[in-house]
């Protein structure tokens, strides 16, 4: 019903990851309306103009200190081809993390940086976006073609998901990156929006997961 619902929004919100996603969505979504339709100089494109600059800074606010973590999670001993691949992720992650906060410290006035040393941390950013992104393609391409009518649905279900985001997401990096041939700006705006609407719906089913354990726990100690 309607209370178990907004239980579940409760506790997706309790989380940055759900902040992020909804505004990656508002930004990549707002970019693409600004390329499509919002073609026309005026009020609303303006508008929206500054809820896809305002929603990128909030991410970056988000993405404060971030690199800690993720880099003392790091496996550092992979044992198969699959963490491998994971290990170039996470560490192109913190890496990644850990240049967007220097950019975000320059933005605010903190760290004197040029125009050329600007462009450069930007490059770095979306250099490191990419090899977070691209080697998940094989791995998760690989776990996909190894499923069969055994396997756990919800698992291959995420897997699925995360094989989506990793392999538009790779365009959108490459894209951002000037590699050619690359996708149009539009297409690379459209494949944002698109992940960015999975990615909330992934933190949607780890909030439901969590109610339901919540659910499950609460009926035991009834019993």
């Amino acid at each position: 019903g309607i209370d178990r619902l907004l239980r579940i929004v409760r506790e997706a919100l309790k989380t940055s990851k759900a902040f992020d996603k909804l505004a990656r969505t508002l930004q990549y979504g707002s970019a693409y309306l600004l390329v499509t339709v919002l073609t026309q100089k005026g009020g609303l494109r303006d508008a929206f103009s500054k809820v896809k600059s305002t929603t990128g800074m909030t991410r970056r606010i988000l993405r404060w200190g971030q690199f800690v973590g993720v880099t003392m999670s790091l496996d550092t001993n992979p044992k198969h081809w699959h963490d491998v691949c994971q290990l170039v992720s996470d560490s192109s992650l913190a890496l990644f993390y850990l240049v967007e906060n220097i950019i975000y410290a320059a933005q605010c006035g903190l760290l004197p940086v040029t125009n050329q040393q600007m462009k450069t941390l930007t490059w770095l950013s979306d250099f490191f976006w990419l090899f977070e992104v691209l080697p998940l393609v094989p791995k998760y391409a690989d776990l996909l073609s190894q499923a069969d009518k055994k396997s756990n649905k919800a698992l291959v279900g995420k897997q699925q998901r995360t094989f989506a985001i990793s392999a538009c997401d790779t365009f959108v990096a490459a894209h951002d990156l000037g590699i050619q041939p690359s996708v149009s700006t539009p297409t690379r705006h459209l494949l944002g929006t698109v992940t960015s609407i999975i990615g909330v719906y992934n933190v949607y089913l780890a909030a439901k997961a969590t109610v339901e354990a919540q659910d499950e726990k609460k009926n035991r100690k009834s019993q």
